[in-house]
């Protein structure tokens, strides 16, 4: 016990210690190397050579090579015993094993919706996460922000904001959460700043140069607009040089193009944002932003976080007669913050948001390598990819859905189908909901009309029908066995599961919550002097504050619906983590008599599970056709009962041999998870 309380002790001092590089520091050059020995990692070092000459040129790639180094150096000296012993001790692939449950800090947990909570308030929320079982925790934005997009409108990345408690409240929130064996997962907002950024303001005041600092052109470039079936909102710019650049509208009905005019002593400068007005995009082909972004990486990893999410990325790099999306100085750039914090901080790891394609997105986890790094004198081989380990994968969100909806699973097994074949360390993340649309992108538009037709009604539209807005619980008619039938394809399908908070719980929709961010986004386009087409933003109705008394009333039966809901999610989330096949193993698709019926084993080494899922509101009868190698070993025919690990119940199964199929009956929207 003693032994127990001095290492609690120790790493509350090591967190609380804030050893970080000091952005001052980092900006001026002034940071001066304790040890200029430090052996850093050859193969990554030469990696991040060849990105910065393809972002930034031949020309300064040795100055600007030599600055990120030292930056490197600095925060390797600064960082905390407990993390190196992490950077060594971590498996390569820890993230595959992990449950990420993502919140609002001030929304989840409140006490009362009028009085938002502060990371101290969440911290009492930590019993309830233990027992639903969920093991990573994502914070949704927190950094200093005037929240007029939730907090993806960032005003000091290395900050947090004052109404969460600040950077005492943090600090204690992780050792707390670290503590009771949470990891931590935070958003990274490399693609655009908020107007309330000090680069902007500094401009505002009359400092030109910072217009260096983000996409300016001089002149309004002249541009026509169309719609296009599956991308939604084209604008067509004719730049200067002739070249024309094609670029999604993301907020068709928010905004009418890409440019934001600022007028300073008379002249006029139009600042791109691929979003909100009010978030401007940062230039990366500035050495500048790198520097910056990094000094605010080291912030964080020294803080303790094991994995960012990098918000917008395909939109990094903007050259004139590009489309803006997934160019290949974006992977430069992203492969150069990769090998960075894999060479500074190895035990975290970043996983991308991009709204693509697979195929489109598979460049995104780079090439698989093995490099060899020292740390405190010890030497580890670590196996992982270049660029990202993990990747959102948003064409499954609307798959799944449209098979909930119809009752075939063929929706899924064609998105599946879709899918390349990723490295073996990097992971898909998956869910059935997010703080984000359930977007419409990415599907035919005979799809995208059954999914809207279904869901809008239950819901909100977004983008003009490229989106529905809306809880998981409303969009299954808050019916406790769809709500099961659902989480058991999430908990069983190939990729790391990511819960929104209060779909374990059934929460509804919150339109009193939209209505409230309507109104601050029309004062902010008041004072920030820009015109928005609508301020009303949908997804606001799946965001917004959930009492506390409500998730742990329901973790004790207090509430008939909403226990019974929790009862099933947690029991998915205990049997998946019970199960390595769920995490590590092979998915295979089975054939089956009816669209309805959804099988498929996963397998890892000896174990072989068989899901069944019932997408359908009637009694199934199901035959499967299942592979020779887990076929019984008898011949003819006979029934053999198998243990449902879902409910424990026996379940009879009248298996052919000669037909090499499994019969057996399910109820509507039933699931069946057996041990072959």
């Amino acid at each position: 016990m003693f032994k127990k309380l001095v290492s609690i002790l120790l790493v509350s001092l090591l967190v609380s210690s804030n050893l970080t590089v000091y952005a001052t520091d980092i900006q001026n050059g002034s940071v001066q190397t304790q040890d200029e020995a430090l052996v850093l990692p050859k193969r990554i070092e030469n990696e991040i050579y060849s990105s910065i000459v393809q972002v930034y040129g031949e020309k300064q790639a040795k100055e600007i090579y030599d600055r990120v180094m030292q930056i490197a150096r600095t925060s390797i000296e600064k960082r905390p015993e407990y993390l190196k012993k992490e950077d060594l001790s971590r498996p390569d692939d820890w993230y595959k094993d992990e449950i990420i449950y993502m919140f609002y800090v001030d929304q989840f947990g409140v006490v009362t919706p009028e009085k938002p909570n502060t990371f101290k308030d969440t911290s009492a929320m930590f019993d309830y996460l233990k027992d639903l079982g969920v093991t990573t925790l994502y914070l949704l934005p927190f950094a200093d922000s005037p929240m007029s997009d939730a907090g993806f409108d960032v005003k000091n990345p290395r900050n947090i904001r004052a109404d969460l408690g600040g950077k005492a409240e943090f600090k204690d929130f992780v050792i707390e959460a670290k503590k009771n064996g949470f990891k931590i997962k935070s958003d990274l907002v490399l693609n655009h700043i908020s107007d309330e950024h000090e680069w902007f303001q500094a401009f505002l005041r009359g400092d030109v140069s910072k217009k260096d600092y983000f996409v300016v052109k001089d002149e309004m470039p002249q541009y026509t607009k169309y719609v296009d079936e599956k991308a939604g909102t084209i604008v067509e710019y004719k730049e200067k040089n002739g070249k024309i650049s094609k670029r999604r509208l993301i907020f068709p009905e928010i905004t009418e193009n890409h440019y934001r005019k600022v007028t300073l002593n008379g002249k006029d400068y139009y600042f791109y944002h691929t979003f909100y007005p009010f978030q401007l995009d940062v230039n990366w082909e500035n050495p500048e932003v790198l520097y910056y972004w990094l000094g605010t990486i080291n912030y964080w990893t020294n803080m303790g976080i094991d994995i960012f999410r990098l918000d917008a990325i395909p939109y990094l790099s903007k050259e004139d007669g590009t489309s803006a999306e997934n160019q290949p100085k974006t992977h430069a750039i992203l492969k150069l913050i990769s090998n960075y914090i894999q060479m500074t901080a190895p035990r975290t790891v970043i996983q991308a948001e991009a709204c693509q394609f697979p195929n489109d997105i598979l460049p995104y986890f780079g090439k698989e390598r093995k490099f060899k790094t020292t740390i405190d004198n010890q030497e580890k081989v670590i196996k992982r990819t270049d660029e990202f380990q993990i990747a959102y994968h948003f064409p499954y969100m609307p798959a799944i859905w449209a098979s909930l909806i119809t009752g075939d699973k063929q929706h899924f097994v064609n998105a599946y189908k879709a899918t390349p074949q990723i490295p073996s360390t990097s992971a898909w993340g998956v869910f059935l909901r997010v703080h984000d649309e359930l977007t419409l992108e990415m599907i035919d538009p005979q799809t995208r009309e059954i999914i809207y037709n279904a869901l809008a009604p239950k819901g909100a539209e977004f983008r003009k029908g490229l989106g529905v807005s809306g809880r998981l619980a409303n969009f299954l008619d808050n019916d406790p066995e769809r709500i099961e039938m659902a989480f058991s394809i999430l908990m069983s399908m190939p990729g790391i599961p990511i819960i929104y908070y209060g779909d374990e719980v059934g929460v509804r929709n919150n339109f009193e919550n939209a209505k409230k961010s309507e109104k601050a986004r029309i004062e902010k386009q008041k004072k920030g002097k820009f015109k928005l087409l609508s301020c009303f933003d949908s997804r606001d109705i799946h965001r917004g504050a959930v009492p506390a008394k409500l998730f742990y009333g329901a973790s004790k039966d207090y509430y008939e619906f909403n226990s019974k809901v929790y009862k099933k999610v947690k029991n998915l989330i205990e049997l998946r983590k019970s199960l390595p096949s769920m995490s590590k193993g092979d998915f295979t698709l089975l054939k089956t008599s009816s669209p309805a019926n959804f099988a498929y084993i996963r397998s890892y080494k000896d174990e072989k599970i068989l899901v069944i899922n019932n997408l359908s509101g009637e009694k199934l009868i199901a035959d499967i056709t299942i592979p020779v190698e887990v076929v019984l070993k008898s011949d003819g025919k006979h029934i053999d009962t198998f243990k449902n690990l879902v409910n424990g119940d026996d379940v009879k199964v009248d298996v052919s041999l000669t037909n090499r199929t499994m019969h057996l009956r399910i109820a509507p929207y039933g699931v069946v998870w057996l041990k072959l």
